[in-house]
């Protein structure tokens, strides 16, 4: 069941514009919207933060929030018999008030009047259309602070939300391990994706998080690939990064395996090191740690196992100091996960991205506090774009065995992900897809 409290998600945000006297906060739902100029509509999924802060699932509403005395405005669209014929039941206000447990309810059109009515200086309002129709009333929007906030409280996750995460996760976990046994030379990528999609819908968790990716060989080493055409070879590894949604909250889990059930002797080292990358890095997952360290540290573990296994030479420090990680490991470690599968608040204001190579793409340059629920996702992949140059360049390709690389150029990559909740005394892994 969804045991979210909604009053105590508006509580936290309220509490954070206690010094901002003669401030109201408006933020709105977005209508449908529709396949470029078609009349086909594309499906609806609420707005995180509204979402948030209501637990409206329609479109086309409102809410005021006046910090001053915590009074929760809902507002919602006029629906007559015509909208009943396409759409279904017209909601009453007073149902509407039952359901969301507002102060007042008031219909879309009200607005003005109730606006008017608490005389607020400013308005604080996070998109564009509700800013443009706030100038036209004649009133100063401020657009950037209640963004900032709701990223604040957010980020932060309450009990009940990490409940619905953990049960997105095993939802998620149990369609990745039928994927994993369902896996056949000769499929295709969009069997699989089907199948997935089939496991998570019939667990009664629906829509999807994100499109999820369903990469067989050679594309499992694209980072975002978003075609299911490649037939399943023989000998190839298969990669399976897809999630599932439960009560608006996702999980988000990635999981490498052998198209023919048996890894190579290759295939298994490479395994094991991206598994030692991740299982040292969910260890370290606690309160105080910074995520770069994490990242930084599941970088060392690559090249350490690399160099064993012969793929690149050299002391690992200074392997390190030359970034020859990034030609392996190109992208971050691991992002916020909540209501978004990235959730927001990964760099609050003044924190930048670091210039360098395999941390620019860090989604996340927090240091870990109880209640924040991140991925743990380090890879390994031969990606051509990336070798190919650093084989030709001799100041990179004096670390590398590049007779060895050179014939990896088809064998994909590897990426092993987790959904980690930060406690008190250190971390929950949210995930049980086997990995072994």
């Amino acid at each position: 069941m969804n045991h979210l409290r909604f009053d105590q998600h508006r509580a936290k945000l309220i509490a954070l514009f206690a010094d901002h006297p003669g401030a109201v906060l408006l933020h709105s739902a977005p209508a449908v919207d529709h396949w470029h100029t078609t009349d086909t509509e594309i499906a609806y999924r609420p707005e995180s933060d509204f979402y948030y802060l209501t637990g409206i699932t329609e479109p086309e509403c409102r809410i005021l929030l006046d910090p001053r005395d915590g009074a929760y405005h809902v507002f919602v669209p006029r629906r007559d018999a015509q909208f009943a014929v396409w759409h279904g039941y017209v909601t009453s206000l007073e149902e509407w008030k039952s359901r969301t447990g507002a102060d007042q309810v008031h219909y879309v059109d009200e607005l003005p009047g109730v606006l008017a009515g608490l005389k607020a200086t400013v308005v604080h309002t996070i998109a564009r259309r509700d800013a443009d129709f706030l100038a036209w009333l004649g009133y100063k929007a401020e657009t950037g602070y209640l963004s900032d906030m709701l990223a604040a409280c957010r980020v932060i996750k309450t009990p009940a939300e990490i409940e619905l995460m953990r049960t997105a996760n095993a939802i998620a976990s149990a369609a990745q391990d039928a994927v994993r046994a369902a896996l056949r030379p000769g499929m295709f990528e969009y069997e699989l994706k089907a199948l997935f999609e089939y496991e998570v819908a019939k667990r009664g968790a629906h829509p999807a998080p994100y499109n999820g990716i369903h990469a067989a060989g050679a594309s499992s080493a694209i980072l975002h690939y978003t075609e299911t055409h490649r037939r399943l070879e023989d000998g190839a590894l298969y990669l399976c990064d897809a999630g599932a949604e439960w009560a608006g909250y996702d999980a988000d889990l990635t999981r490498t395996w052998p198209v023919n059930g048996t890894f190579s002797p290759e295939q298994r080292d490479l395994y094991d090191v991206c598994l030692a990358m991740q299982e040292g890095a969910i260890a370290g997952a606690a309160p105080g740690v910074a995520m770069e360290d994490l990242h930084l540290g599941a970088c060392r573990t690559l090249l350490e196992g690399l160099s064993n296994l012969g793929y690149v030479k050299g002391g690992i420090d200074e392997l390190m100091e030359h970034n020859i990680f990034a030609l392996f490991f190109p992208h971050g470690l691991g992002h916020f996960l909540g209501l978004d599968t990235h959730d927001p608040g990964g760099y609050p204001k003044g924190v930048t991205r670091i210039d360098r190579p395999g941390l620019r793409y860090l989604r996340t340059r927090r240091v870990l506090e109880p209640g924040m629920v991140v991925t743990i996702e380090p890879g390994i992949y031969c990606i051509p774009a990336l070798l190919g140059p650093a084989m030709a360049d001799h100041a990179q390709a004096r670390y590398l065995d590049t007779d060895r690389l050179a014939r990896m150029s088809g064998f994909g990559g590897i990426r092993i992900e987790d959904n980690i909740a930060i406690t008190a005394t250190g971390h929950d892994n949210l995930t049980t897809a086997s990995k072994r």
